[in-house]
């Protein structure tokens, strides 16, 4: 009877201790259902149940170091970022339990549902980002480049832009070479510019031509005259935020060398016409503390940032903190008062807020 007795006592106590842990939701860890295939193997049933098993924890993990990500991150920082937590797997899982799996064909389906350690994968992501780099504005940069009729793919004016803004307070991102279809009609570079989460894009166009030498004289060195033009596209609004043009001329005595010296020479001159309008356009936006209560779980998470990415007066967001059901943003926005900000957030999108406050700079929400 004794022995029973304490058994109840220990079973209370730990009952006890597991909510002062503040497990789930409301603590450090949370529930994320996640879903791996991996190829179907019957002749070691145990190894690919296992292999599922990792594989939809690894999901699971990447779901969550994804919301983390800053959107001022850059593709190639926050794929190393990324890689750093999901390579750890093992070490955010708390435990996890297979909700359905079966044979799918050629592959194993295993869905799981896994206590992931929230807190631990935002507060080393946030982390790594700040020892690797400072937080800035991400402007993707694009470039037609044209030799004659020819179009280069040297991507030498690209090269002279990164020259000329190299030392401003914002990161600058490689872009695709353009068409005329694209320089006549950006909207499409703009937008893709913006799912890569840059804030601007630079679209240049340039063309040299060689230069004919004078009658009655001769020279062993090539002249080619390039004329650049640059524009900074704003991704929320297509608004253009920057122009610079120039023109001027390459010497050497290979005619691919002359080239190249033209369109550097016109484009650098031209971008730095550039940097004075981009800071202007970058210290526009109106910063806002944006608080987003009982969130519950990673994929409403998921849709509030999904709801700040699409508007378009939203410049920018970073997510600070998700701790006890709780979402902290900082959000760039170009929007006159905290009041319209958050009109935009709850009549655009179908989701059920309550307005907790508003002051000058901060808006606090909560879900239904």
């Amino acid at each position: 009877m004794k022995k029973l007795l304490f058994l109840l006592l220990a079973c209370t106590f730990f009952v006890s201790a597991c909510g002062s842990l503040r497990i789930g939701p409301k603590g450090e860890g949370e529930y994320v259902e996640a879903e791996s295939l991996v190829p179907y193997n019957e002749n070691n049933l145990r190894q690919m149940k296992k292999d599922g098993i990792l594989a939809a924890q690894k999901s699971a993990v990447e779901k969550v170091a994804g919301v983390f990500i800053s959107s001022a991150t850059t593709v190639n920082q926050a794929q190393l970022v990324e890689d750093k937590i999901i390579s750890k797997t093992a070490g955010f899982i708390r435990r996890s339990h297979v909700t359905k799996s079966y044979r799918k064909g050629d592959e194993y389906y295993t869905k799981i549902k896994a206590m992931v350690l929230v807190k631990d994968i935002g507060d080393i992501i946030k982390q790594s980002e700040a020892d690797a780099f400072a937080k800035k504005t991400n402007i993707l940069v694009t470039s037609r480049e044209m030799v004659g009729d020819d179009i280069s793919l040297k991507q030498d004016c690209k090269q002279a832009v990164y020259r000329a803004l190299k030392n401003q307070p914002f990161a600058l991102i490689n872009g695709d070479n353009l068409s005329q279809n694209n320089i006549e009609n950006p909207n499409s570079v703009i937008d893709k510019a913006r799912t890569e989460g840059a804030r601007f894009v630079i679209v240049a166009d340039v063309e040299t031509n060689p230069i004919s030498a004078l009658p009655g004289t001769a020279s062993p060195f090539k002249s080619y005259r390039a004329r650049a033009a640059i524009k900074t596209f704003a991704t929320n609004n297509y608004a253009v935020v920057a122009e610079g043009a120039d023109q001027l001329s390459g010497l050497d005595p290979l005619d691919d060398i002359a080239a190249q010296k033209s369109i550097s020479a016109a484009c650098e001159a031209a971008a730095k016409r550039l940097v004075e309008p981009i800071n202007a356009a970058i210290n526009s936006a109106k910063v806002f503390n944006l608080t987003v209560k009982d969130v519950g779980n990673i994929e409403r998470l998921k849709q509030v940032q999904d709801i700040l990415k699409d508007l378009r007066e939203i410049e920018d967001y970073n997510l600070i903190r998700y701790a006890n059901s709780a979402a902290q943003f900082e959000v760039s926005a170009n929007i006159g008062t905290p009041e319209e900000l958050t009109a935009k957030i709850i009549r655009k999108y179908n989701i059920n807020f309550t307005v907790v406050t508003i002051t000058p700079n901060a808006i606090v929400l909560s879900f239904n």
